[in-house]
């Protein structure tokens, strides 16, 4: 009987030791209510894609390809024979 008692008491005194160790205060996040800052250019510019070759040897021979930086896909359908 006194194990039992002395068991649960153990038990209880963990669980309750536990939760206090694992309350976290959380908080949401507040968003601005005021005017959005702006640059002082507020024009909207063209942004040119970024392209660059990318290069394989094959057999011995230099092949070249065209890949797309901006969109990260090959723009040439095929690999083109350099030398």
């Amino acid at each position: 009987m006194k194990q039992i008692l002395k068991t649960n008491l153990i038990g209880l005194l963990a669980t309750a030791t536990f939760l206090t160790v694992l309350s976290i205060n959380t908080y949401a996040f507040e968003y601005p209510t005021g005017q959005m800052q702006t640059s002082a250019s507020s024009e909207v510019g063209p942004q040119a894609e970024e392209t660059g070759y990318m290069y394989k040897i094959m057999n011995g021979k230099q092949y070249k390809r065209l890949w797309s930086y901006t969109y990260a896909r090959w723009i040439d359908k095929d690999w083109i024979l350099i030398s």
